[in-house]
Order: C-alpha cells, then structure tokens, then sequence
C-alpha cells in the first residue's frame, strides 16, 4: 500500500488529506515537525506544509518525492525544494493525480528538475546510464564533446559514442560496481575522429543501477604529455650517449643527475652518487667553491655560465684525473634552480699530447742530425782541397831539404800535422749522429768518435 509523509502542525491538514484519499490505496503518515531530513523516510511521497515556517529547516530530499500544499493566496517560498504542487482545499482527485504521478517518478526526473541548471552550465560532460549502457540523461556539454546535439542522438546506447577498444573494460567496470577516477577513455565523435577523454564514475544516489559519468576533452593534453615525454626520452639518450661526463646539482650542490660517462670516468656508480654526493666531494672543496663563484660573475662567460676551465676531478679513490670543465645555470622563474656541469677526461689528450711532444723532439732531432751530416760533408770536402795542397808542399820541402836540417825536420812536422788534420777531415766526412763530450768545466764538444761509431744507438747524449 503506498503511503505518504506529512510534514506539518496542522491538524486539519492532516484530516483533509485522510478524507481526500479515502476509499484508495494511499495511506497518510503524520510524522509532525520533528523530521529534519529525509533519512528517515520510508514513504514514498513526502507532503510538506507550505504554511509551516519552520520547514525550511527540512533538508532536501535525497529520493523522495515533495508534494508542497500551500494556500492559493501566493507562494511561500519553498518552491523550489517541490517537485509538486497543491493548493489547499486539494479535491480529491487532483490528489490522487499528483501522488501517482509523484510516486512513478524516478530519481533522474528528480535529478533533471533539481539539477538541469547546474548540470548546463558545468564545463565538464556529464552522462547518466542505466543497466546496459544505456544513456538516460546528458547534458548540454556532454553534447557538444562528443559532436552531438540532443535531438541527432540515434540510439540512447554508450556503445554509439565509446570505442570498441574501450567499451569491453568499460561494461566490465560497471558490471562489478567499480567506480574508478580519472581513467582515460576513447570517445568518437559524431564525424568519426576520436578524441581521449578522462572520466570519472560515481553510483547515482537513490537509483544505485545507474551511473553518473563526467569527463573532460583531454586529447590536446594527452597529445602535449606524449611530445614532452618524447622530448624528454631524447634529451635522456643524449645526455646517456655523451662522451663528456654531464653532472647536475641543486643549488645545494647535491648531485641529481649523474650520466654514464660521469661513471666512467669518475669510478662512482649513479645510484650511489644521487642524493648522497656533493660537488665538493667530486672536485675538492677550493675546486667547487671556486666554479661556484665564477658561475655567479660576469667575468668567465657571462652570468650563470663557466667557460671551459682545466680542474681536477676525483675519482672514487681520491685520485685526481684532469679534466676541462664548463657549467651553467639554470633557471626558473627568474631564480637559479640547478647547476649543469660538463666535464672532458683530458687523459687521452694529454698522453697524445705527449706523444706528439716527443715526436716533434725526435724529429727535431732527425733534422738537426741531417743537417749536421750535409754540413760534415760539406766541410769535410771543402777542407780536402787546401790539406792535400799543404802535404804536397811539405813533401816538396822535406825533398828539397837537407837530412836533419832545420827545413827538414819543419817539413816534417807539417807533414805529420797535416795526416793527422786529414784523418779529422775524413771522421767529419762519417758523421751520422749528434754526439758530444764533457769538455773543460760544464761546457760540451762534439764527440767525433762516437759520432762516427755506426755500431751504437743513435740519439743526443751529453
């Protein structure tokens, strides 16, 4: 049998309404004034009355019915929390009218009245859908979302707007009662393409076998997340590739970010470096505080940035591996934020360095001792001519001079002299290699016997 609630001090009233529905199925419940709300009523039309001013402390229905009985001398405020209305003296058959109508209502007519405006003015989409996905209520930006307009709606299915991919998960999820937040669907829309939307479920209070889906147009957002994490996946393969160590710290100088070469090179493994290792601990304390101040002044690169400087690193045994070292800063909202440092290992270049030192020194080398052999040969030559002329006039002379006279044994002398300078002549024409001997005090003289000696090392030795 249904009944209804009434909610008044009037007696009478209460006695109108017994008298109106006498001789149907409808019963009348006189709950007084005391109810507040509606969590305590069971019936199903709730009957308030309009000239009871204390009513506009009752609560608003949350699934019941209100059936507002005012005086035809004018409104008493509380139309708005009606879903109908009676004027006293109701007649009997209006009354009954009103409750049947009132008792078939559901609780989306009682959504569409109490919420229609709030529901068209939301930004986001909001859809109700019963048992099998079918869509009983949408609103005007719902509507607009997905490219439709109420009226063009050809089925009052969800399977015509969701994507087949999604619509299985989505039965699925209901089915179970789950009621998830913020998940991304497909939705397409009424010229085919399809758009990312991320919707959020919630049972329909009253009716729990439907539910209140709203959602939002996320696909230019979905599309700027996948460039930005696209962007980000490059800039970590180039940071992960580089050949130079790239470090970043915070303005506390704790390290965050710790490349694969800055393992190589450093010894330290990333994970235990991230949050545990300072700059100072990788360069010395004079060394950090150092490119801390010129990173912050104008004068090595402009302000915020380090030129290319040559520092020591150290490594995870504390030993010292020199490195060219530049950094920057960087910025957000105006402040600096971060501290990016990139290091070359100068090991390789300085042991090539090295090694090309050494080759220029023993080709410098080669030249001289080329040069020295050309000019060896050369005086060797020049001085054959005047020598072999002195011998043959000493020869001349010892000929011409009487044995043991004066002329004589001076033409002998010269003429052993004159062997002996030959002999000199012909160990400067065998010069191959630079060669010197200690001489009186630090000073050095060329050394023509090992200078000629074939059977040695070749090299300077002094």
């Amino acid at each position: 049998m249904p009944a209804l609630a009434l909610i008044s001090r009037d007696s009478n009233l209460y006695h109108e309404l017994v008298a109106a529905l006498e001789g149907t199925d409808w019963s009348v419940e006189w709950l007084g004034t005391d109810v507040v709300d509606d969590s305590n009523v069971h019936q199903e039309v709730v009957v308030l009355d309009g000239r009871y001013r204390g009513a506009d402390a009752w609560g608003t229905p949350r699934g019941r019915p209100v059936l507002l009985v005012i005086d035809r001398d004018g409104p008493c405020g509380m139309e708005e929390r009606a879903s109908d209305i009676v004027f006293r003296p109701a007649h009997s058959q209006e009354l009954l009218i009103r409750l049947e109508r009132l008792r078939a209502r559901t609780p989306l007519d009682d959504l569409r009245r109490q919420h229609a405006k709030t529901f068209a003015s939301m930004a986001p989409g909001i859809v109700v859908v019963g048992p099998g996905l079918k869509m009983v209520f949408a609103n005007p930006r719902s509507y607009e979302i997905i490219g439709h307009r109420a009226e063009t709606i050809t089925s009052d299915d969800l399977a015509q707007v969701v994507s087949s991919d999604d619509l299985p998960r989505l039965r699925d999820t209901l089915s179970h009662r789950q009621y998830p937040r913020g998940i991304d669907i497909h939705l397409l829309r009424r010229d085919g393409t399809k758009i990312i939307c991320s919707a959020s479920f919630a049972p329909l209070i009253g009716a729990e076998d439907h539910t209140v889906i709203s959602f939002e147009d996320v696909t230019d957002l979905r599309e700027t997340e996948r460039e930005l994490i696209k962007t980000m996946e490059f800039l970590e393969s180039l940071i992960d590739a580089s050949v130079d160590a790239i470090i970043a710290t915070d303005m506390e100088q704790r390290v965050v970010l710790f490349n694969p070469s800055a393992e190589r090179i450093s010894g330290r493994h990333v994970a235990d470096v991230l949050g545990n290792v300072k700059l100072e601990d990788l360069l010395g304390r004079t060394s950090a505080e150092l490119v801390t101040q010129r990173v912050l002044a104008p004068e090595h690169g402009g302000e915020g940035r380090l030129e290319p400087t040559m520092l020591d690193l150290l490594d995870i045994h504390g030993a010292r591996i020199p490195v060219q070292l530049s950094a920057s800063l960087i910025y957000e909202h105006g402040k600096p934020s971060a501290m990016v440092l990139i290091f070359a290992d100068l090991r390789d270049r300085i042991r090539v360095e090295e090694r090309l030192a050494d080759a220029q020194k023993k080709l410098a080398f080669n030249e001289k001792q080329g040069v020295l052999a050309e000019l060896a040969g050369t005086a060797a030559h020049e001085l054959n001519q005047p020598l072999t002329s002195m011998m043959a006039y000493a020869e001349l002379l010892l000929r011409q001079s009487e044995p043991d006279s004066n002329g004589a044994k001076a033409a002998g002398v010269l003429i052993q002299e004159a062997e002996r300078m030959a002999e000199i002549v012909r160990k400067i024409g065998k010069i191959t290699r630079y060669e010197t001997t200690s001489y009186v005090g630090h000073q050095k003289i060329f050394d023509l016997d090992r200078a000629t000696d074939t059977s040695g090392d070749p090299g300077a030795k002094g």
